[in-house]
């Protein structure tokens, strides 16, 4: 298993950001890095991740201590340069959980010159796509249903033919120096509005593969 850097800035997010953490150590076959940014938040985000860092070998933590807020389109990057250790680093979302064993679908498919994303399960707050699944096991962190998502995945599913498509959405992981390679974000996004559109077709325009999994979420 190739080792991750989990890349992931956090704004006033704690509540969500614990299950973020507590999803990725144990859900997923090894201990990879995670790289947190706190963005001057005021709820305790760093306090936490302080006490984490006693346990836990693999954080590492910036935090901006404002009181202006710097925005995750310049903390990826902040992060990915100056803390991640791996080869390998993967954009995640501080309100997202990572389901079992999905670090083996990104190993299945990654190699320089591309990017693969895992597919997003979320409840009806957004407008559909075809590159995500709406089932609702919970909006707030307090109502989350995991036994229902884990018998959700562990039943028989049958809404995607293909075991990848083509397509690139949050969460995504790629090499470290692809992604330097192309400059990172631009910070004209900064702190966030449509960076991700820009350095999407900015991978399209450097020739690299877009694959989504649709085994891993």
């Amino acid at each position: 298993m190739n080792l991750i850097s989990f890349i992931i800035p956090s704004r006033n997010n704690l509540k969500y950001l614990k299950q973020a953490y507590e999803s990725i150590r144990e859900n997923q076959s090894v201990e990879h890095e995670i790289c947190i940014a706190d963005d001057a938040s005021t709820d305790g985000t760093a306090e936490q991740v302080l006490v984490w860092m006693k346990r836990d070998k693999n954080i590492k933590l910036h935090i901006n201590k404002g009181p202006d807020r710097l925005g995750h389109t310049i903390l990826y990057d902040t992060l990915i340069n100056d803390y991640a250790t791996h080869d390998r680093v993967m954009i995640f979302h501080a309100d997202m959980i990572l389901t079992p064993n999905s670090d083996k679908e990104i190993d299945k498919y990654l190699e320089r010159g591309k990017v693969v994303s895992l597919t997003r399960i979320e409840p009806p707050l957004h407008p559909d796509g075809p590159e995500k699944i709406l089932m609702d096991f919970g909006i707030e962190p307090e109502e989350f249903d995991e036994q229902e998502l884990m018998n959700w995945l562990n039943s028989e599913r049958d809404f995607q033919q293909s075991e990848t498509t083509e397509g690139i959405f949050a969460p995504w992981a790629m090499y470290k120096d692809d992604f330097l390679a192309i400059g990172g974000h631009d910070p004209l996004y900064a702190p966030q509005s449509k960076e991700d559109s820009d350095i999407f077709n900015r991978f399209v325009l450097a020739g690299y593969d877009l694959i989504q999994t649709w085994k891993g979420f």
